[in-house]
């Protein structure tokens, strides 16, 4: 298999159980449907399907093709909406690619949750939420 980022050969490895196809040129990972979920149990839940929306994100790294969907262009994702890790997200498999280090700044940010040293950077939905549980305690104290 061919490195979609850098097109160097992947080589497979074992990570957590998960066979991963992995680019030792520039540290990317191919990940198949649900193999995110499993190298993210910690989390608890579904990282996979709460990272998937329909929202522009930018990116330094250029959009690439999926390799297992011929000409499909994988869409840009952020991970858990509020982390400012932006992945790449295949619509038709269900694939992702993960750029040099992302797996480790997913199981930071998971960490961080946990601890509650979390904090919101993009307000937007965050003052949505605040105001609407703001109405919800006034309605039911």
């Amino acid at each position: 298999m061919i490195c979609p980022r850098c097109k160097k050969t992947l080589v497979v490895e074992v990570k957590d159980g998960e066979k991963i196809d992995v680019c030792r040129s520039c540290g990317g990972m191919w990940l198949h449907r649900h193999q995110l979920n499993n190298l993210l149990k910690e989390s608890g839940g579904d990282v996979e399907s709460c990272s998937i929306d329909d929202n522009p994100h930018a990116d330094p790294n250029p959009v690439i093709l999926c390799r297992e969907c011929e000409n499909t262009k994988m869409k840009k994702v952020n991970f858990l909406d509020y982390s400012d890790i932006i992945m790449d997200y295949c619509p038709s498999c269900g694939a992702f690619w993960l750029d040099r280090d992302e797996l480790s700044k997913m199981r930071s940010y998971i960490q961080k949750i946990e601890d509650g040293s979390h904090t919101v950077t993009n307000f937007s939905g965050y003052s949505l939420l605040t105001k609407l549980s703001e109405i919800a305690y006034s309605i039911f104290r």
